[in-house]
C-alpha cells in the first residue's frame, strides 16, 4: 500500500516532479558553490595569517665574470635566508619568462612581435611571520656584498615597509572573513529555500491526495503508514537532484574551471582534487545526510500538522 501510494504520488504530477528536481538540484549546486568558496577563503586567510613576504629585483650583468660572480653572491644570500629559516624562492629571468608565457601568451607573443626582451628581472621571494624574522632577512639582505647586485635594496631598508605590507595582509585577511561570513550566511539562506520549496511541494501533493487522506484517517489508519509514501517522495527528490548538482559541478569543473586556470594561472585544479578527494567525499556524504535527514524531519511534522487539520 506504502509503494502504491508513493507510485501514484509520482505518476500523478510527473512534470512537477521533474521540475522540482530540477530546481532543487539548481539550489543544492549553488550551495556547493558557495561552500567551496567559503573553504577557499578560509584557506586564504589562514596561509596569509603567518605569511609576510618582499621580494627582490636582481641587477643583469654583460660580462661572464660578472654573471658567474653574481650568481655565487645570489647562492649565498639564498642559502644564508634559508639557514634563518625563512622561506626562499628564486626565479631567473628565464624561468619568470616560461611562468608567464604560461599565463599571459599574448604579451609575451607582443614581445617577440616587437623584438622586446624579456623585461621582468631574475626576482627572490623572502617570505616572514612576523617581526622577528623581519629583522633578520633585512640585517642579511642589507650586509655590504649584496648592495651591488639588488635593484630594489630601498624598499626593505625602513621599519614602515614592513607596517605597511602587516596592514595590507591584515586587511586582506578581515575582507577575507568578511567574506566568509557572508558565504556562510547565504549557504544557510539556500538550505532554508530547500526546505522551504520541499514544504511547498509537499502541501501541493497533500491537497491532491486529500479525499483519500480524509478516508484512511477516518479508518484509524495510523499517521505514519499516511506520511511515509510522501517521505519516500521527498528522499527520491533528493538523490536525483543532488545527483544533478554533482553534474553540474563535472561540466562547470571540467569544462571551464580546470582549462582557466591551468592556461591563466598555471594552476592545476584537477590535481589539487585528487589529492583532497576524501575531504570531498566526506563533505559530500555529510551535505548529503544532513539535507535529507532535516528534509524528512519538517516534512514529517508538516504532513503530522496537514493530517490533524483534516
Amino acid at each position: 500500500m506504502i509503494i502504491k501510494n508513493f507510485l501514484r504520488l509520482f505518476k500523478t504530477n510527473v512534470f512537477q516532479t521533474i521540475i522540482t528536481i530540477f530546481l532543487l538540484s539548481f539550489f543544492l549546486f549553488l550551495q556547493n558553490i558557495l561552500v567551496s568558496l567559503t573553504f577557499s577563503m578560509k584557506f586564504l586567510s589562514d596561509d596569509l595569517k603567518n605569511k609576510l613576504w618582499v621580494y627582490l629585483y636582481f641587477k643583469e650583468w654583460n660580462s661572464k665574470d660578472e654573471i658567474i660572480k653574481n650568481n655565487d653572491l645570489i647562492i649565498d644570500l639564498m642559502t644564508r635566508l634559508q639557514k634563518a629559516k625563512l622561506e626562499v624562492q628564486y626565479l631567473p629571468k628565464d624561468k619568470w619568462l616560461k611562468t608567464l608565457s604560461k599565463r599571459l601568451p599574448k604579451i609575451i607573443e607582443n614581445f617577440e612581435k616587437y623584438w622586446i626582451k624579456n623585461p621582468i628581472p631574475a626576482t627572490m621571494y623572502i617570505i616572514f611571520k612576523n617581526g622577528k624574522e623581519y629583522e633578520k632577512m633585512k640585517n642579511i639582505v642589507t650586509d655590504k656584498k649584496y648592495q651591488n647586485i639588488i635593484l630594489n635594496i630601498s624598499d626593505i631598508w625602513t621599519k614602515n615597509s614592513f607596517k605597511k605590507q602587516e596592514d595590507r595582509v591584515r586587511k586582506i585577511i578581515s575582507f577575507s572573513n568578511f567574506l566568509i561570513k557572508f558565504y556562510i550566511g547565504i549557504s544557510i539562506a539556500l538550505f532554508v529555500s530547500i526546505l522551504w520549496f520541499l514544504v511547498v511541494i509537499i502541501k501541493i501533493n497533500f491537497y491532491s491526495f486529500y479525499a483519500q487522506i480524509e478516508v484512511e484517517k477516518l479508518i484509524w489508519f495510523p499517521y505514519f503508514k499516511i506520511i511515509l509514501p510522501f517521505l519516500i517522495y521527498v528522499v527520491f527528490l533528493i538523490i536525483f537532484a543532488f545527483l544533478l548538482s554533482l553534474w553540474y559541478s563535472y561540466i562547470l569543473v571540467y569544462n571551464y574551471l580546470w582549462p582557466y586556470l591551468l592556461s591563466t594561472f598555471d594552476y592545476n585544479l584537477i590535481s589539487f582534487i585528487e589529492q583532497n578527494i576524501k575531504i570531498i567525499f566526506v563533505y559530500l556524504w555529510k551535505e548529503f545526510t544532513i539535507t535529507t535527514a532535516l528534509s524528512l524531519l519538517v516534512s514529517y511534522f508538516f504532513m503530522v500538522r496537514l493530517i490533524k487539520k483534516i
